[in-house]
């Protein structure tokens, strides 16, 4: 399937479910996914970047952090890297007013 299949308003809805679940699972395991290295110590399987000890939604949040860098990758192909970074950043802005409070305390994204 080509990687240009979707619009660009069909890309950020798709970006937005995946990025509120990493909030979610993030939210679960109480890690604060925006301090320096904890996305790569949450990649490279590392369960001791938790607060607390979830193991299904650890596995779930790694799965879920790979499919984001996958997707952004598929728009930067499909349409331009300019409009994956506008796409990115408008979720981004989009789940900050959406989750409120709860985002500011884990720091998702």
């Amino acid at each position: 399937m080509p990687a240009n299949r979707f619009l660009p308003h069909e890309w950020e809805s798709r970006l937005e479910e995946i990025d509120l679940e990493i909030v979610r699972q993030a939210a679960i395991c109480k890690i604060a996914l925006l301090e320096p290295g904890a996305i790569e110590r949450v990649l490279a399987n590392d369960a001791g970047v938790c607060g607390a000890e979830h193991e299904a939604s650890f596995r779930t949040l790694r799965g879920l952090l790979y499919l984001h860098y996958t997707e952004v990758l598929h728009i930067s192909e499909g349409l331009s890297p300019e409009i994956a970074h506008v796409i990115a950043q408008r979720v981004r802005e989009h789940l900050r007013h959406r989750v409120g409070t709860q985002f500011e305390s884990t720091r998702v994204l």
